[in-house]
């Protein structure tokens, strides 16, 4: 297994990640503008991209995931609380920042807490994490953890756009905390520089405020 971390992509420095099995078929995380560069990679790298994983529905990590997949094959997944944004330019966000259009998705497959999501010997669980939307997930893989715009280093995501819920956020905050202590996870955040869970719970003042802690 390899996780590629591409270079963050477009004015919101959205990360995506390839990860690829043995096999080099490959699982990317998150399809944002920008999405030439990750075709690209793909097929510099020889990859045969299978499947797409969504950590959530705003236009900034969704909006070339249509366009991969029809130059792919590749099947994409989501929480089935945020497919609708697959093709609602209003609760995608895309009015609300003013863009054109992105290319809808009518068939993804939606995905719920505690499913597993295989490709080859690569096993991904969801973690659903509402908050900044309402299908929000981290998708966990042999210690790592991609936290979408869940949980970053040192921050979380917002929560006062569409969908988002401030209430929700501090329990998802307050279950992360507490979450699989004995694995110290590897986090590979939507925005920003990778960590580790041990670091979040140490240092993150969010994550602490939310499991009843003194900010450091």
């Amino acid at each position: 297994m390899e996780i590629i971390k591409l270079p963050p992509m477009s004015n919101f420095g959205v990360n995506s990640y390839i990860v690829t099995a043995e096999n080099m078929n490959g699982v990317l995380i998150d399809a944002p503008y920008g999405g030439e560069s990750i075709i690209k990679t793909i097929m510099e790298k020889g990859i045969e991209l299978k499947k797409i994983l969504l950590t959530h529905g705003h236009c900034d990590h969704i909006a070339t995931a249509a366009r991969i997949a029809a130059e792919t094959g590749a099947k994409i997944y989501i929480h089935k609380f945020d497919e609708e944004k697959l093709h609602n330019d209003r609760t995608n966000l895309t009015q609300f920042f003013s863009l054109p259009p992105i290319d809808p998705v009518e068939n993804a497959f939606t995905v719920s807490d505690g499913e597993v999501i295989t490709q080859d010997e690569l096993e991904f669980e969801v973690l659903h994490t509402p908050g900044h939307t309402s299908g929000s997930v981290c998708y966990l893989l042999d210690g790592n953890m991609f936290s979408g715009d869940t949980l970053f280093n040192g921050s979380m995501g917002r929560t006062d756009m569409i969908d988002g819920s401030d209430s929700a956020m501090n329990d998802t905050l307050k279950m992360l905390y507490e979450f699989d202590r004995n694995t110290n996870y590897t986090l590979y955040p939507g925005h920003g520089q990778t960590s580790t869970m041990v670091e979040e719970r140490q240092f993150n003042p969010y994550l602490r405020y939310a499991a009843g802690l003194r900010t450091r």
